[in-house]
């Protein structure tokens, strides 16, 4: 990893990142558990039934929503009940290169994505747009879009689980993230849902205490950014978690003042909130996001790593209808799952 970071931060440094917090040491707050292939499966698990149950709502008012409710697996994109998206396809194809490879391999990352990009479903147009570049031979440190959209951050999943360390997670993400998205607050969404994922797995509370530790993590990378909201035309996505605590238990309030587009700084929050408020009631956490309206399939994916990390496969299984896993990518996440905590 150490000479992929070494050429990302010589580049992102001389165009004004400030990587500062990525140098400093950081450890998980709490004895860390070691990983179980119960949380490996839950949270891969949990990213694509989100994925599968949003996807037939994505793009929809709540109000629509309101009148028909999404409650089970539905056919989207042309494609049958229990088919995933580009959230999913390329969370796999990420937790492949990282196994395959011991370490962050951007290049062989952009080779599997490539690989994907034909039977991508759905797909932001940031990302689609730096495949392209990709494609085209454009060097990985440098493809990436200039874009604050969350196809950054839906994809790290993998990244929580099987690097142990935060120090590992935090630049693993950055790297993965630049890939596609070369943008200081994609990338910290990344690193913020790659470390949450973490820390749920290795037995870290599912209560707001992660919170402030996240911001922390990525102190000073960011550049505030405008956003829909009454009353502030700028924030950052640290400043927009330290909101999140003041939301738990009120998640339809938190969709309202968040809002609920593919903006990481609406969808990532929002999806934090709903997270927080239903933590061991993971129907009630889906179901809530999946009928929010706008971006409903990444923020039930962000949600759903959040719940299997937290919960692993057993519980979430029995916490949720016995449809809802039967999602097209279920032999893959198995093999993944086995493999990544042996």
């Amino acid at each position: 990893m150490e000479a992929a970071w070494e050429r990302a931060k010589r580049v992102l440094s001389e165009e004004g990142w400030n990587l500062e917090a990525f140098e400093q040491p950081l450890s998980w707050p709490f004895a860390p558990r070691p990983l179980s292939i119960s949380k490996a499966r839950g949270t891969l698990y949990g990213v694509a039934i989100g994925d599968a149950l949003g996807a037939a709502a994505e793009g929809q008012s709540r109000s629509k929503l309101a009148a028909r409710p999404v409650h089970r697996l539905e056919p989207h994109h042309g494609l049958p009940a229990g088919s995933v998206t580009d959230d999913t396809q390329l969370t796999l194809a990420l937790a492949e290169s990282v196994l395959a490879c011991g370490t962050p391999d951007p290049e062989d990352l952009v080779r599997r994505f490539l690989d994907v990009a034909p039977r991508l479903v759905g797909g932001g147009w940031a990302t689609r747009q730096a495949l392209e570049r990709l494609g085209r031979g454009a060097a990985w440190w440098l493809a990436g879009s200039a874009s604050a959209g969350n196809g950054a951050a839906m994809r790290a999943a993998p990244v929580g689980l099987f690097f142990e360390t935060p120090d590992a997670i935090r630049k693993a993400a950055l790297l993965q993230a630049i890939v596609t998205h070369r943008d200081r607050t994609a990338v910290a969404s990344a690193v913020v849902h790659a470390l949450w994922v973490g820390w749920l797995a290795r037995g870290g509370p599912a209560t707001p205490a992660a919170l402030g530790w996240l911001t922390e993590a990525v102190a000073g990378l960011e550049r505030p950014l405008a956003v829909r909201q009454r009353g502030r035309k700028h924030a950052t996505l640290a400043g927009r978690l330290r909101e999140v605590e003041r939301f738990v238990g009120r998640p339809q309030e938190a969709l309202d003042h968040f809002r609920t587009g593919a903006f990481v700084l609406e969808s990532l929050p929002s999806a934090a909130a709903v997270f927080l408020s239903f933590p061991e009631t993971p129907e009630d956490a889906y179901l809530t996001l999946v009928n929010a309206g706008g971006d409903t399939d990444t923020m039930a994916a962000l949600a759903g790593a959040w719940l299997g990390a937290h919960l692993g496969d057993r519980k979430l299984r029995s916490r949720t209808p016995s449809d809802w896993w039967e999602v097209n990518v279920a032999a893959e996440i198995e093999r993944i799952s086995r493999l990544g905590a042996s």
